[in-house]
């Protein structure tokens, strides 16, 4: 019997090295304050469009095909990253964000669109909203978060991380490891709408 290879894959837009460098400086900072928090490698920072979960092997190439069927009637688009928050409340923080701002309206084009086809697939794209926000931590308890949050707030304030045009879709691998997840572009695919 032959195993099939899964692979565990999400869809993403993904950040220039710019601002990836401005808000991995804003994390620095921050990690100087003691806290009981998970965060995320600068490499990794991204938008999450879609989470697939584990994914066949060979299903890769209907998902980039869907993905291409997807982004063409999506025009590339500029995204503000600024402010911070927290999933689901200040009384209970689990996901420490910063927010998203700009076209935002394309980015939930973006997001119907790739799970309309990919629902076609068989994904189920869940019962929560998507609300766009760019995850930098996840907090294992509230250890410290009071004091995080009092820094990360007088920082971001009236600042921006930075502007990213966006103008692919992206395909990603995440590998889980023992440092924590490693995620590998497997497809990119241009968003060719007209704007």
């Amino acid at each position: 019997m032959i195993a099939l290879v899964q692979m565990r894959l999400f869809v993403a837009v993904n950040l220039p090295p710019t601002v990836k460098k401005d808000i991995d400086l804003f994390i620095q900072d921050l990690k100087k304050i003691d806290g009981d928090i998970r965060w995320v490698r600068p490499e990794n920072l991204h938008l999450t469009v879609q989470f697939l979960g584990n994914v066949h092997g060979e299903l890769v190439q209907a998902v980039t095909e869907a993905l291409h069927r997807a982004a063409a009637g999506v025009a590339p688009f500029t995204l503000q990253l600024g402010g911070v928050g927290v999933f689901p409340s200040r009384e209970r923080p689990r996901v420490f964000w910063v927010g998203v701002s700009g076209d935002i309206a394309v980015l939930r084009q973006l997001n119907r669109q790739v799970q309309g086809e990919l629902k076609e697939l068989g994904f189920d794209p869940g019962k929560n909203r998507f609300s766009p926000h760019l995850t930098l931590a996840r907090l294992r308890s509230p250890a410290g978060f009071v004091q995080i949050m009092a820094r990360a707030e007088k920082i971001a304030a009236g600042k921006a991380f930075g502007v990213a045009d966006i103008a692919t879709v992206d395909l990603m691998l995440s590998k889980l490891g023992p440092g924590g997840p490693k995620y590998h572009l497997l497809a990119s695919v241009p968003l060719i709408g007209v704007s």
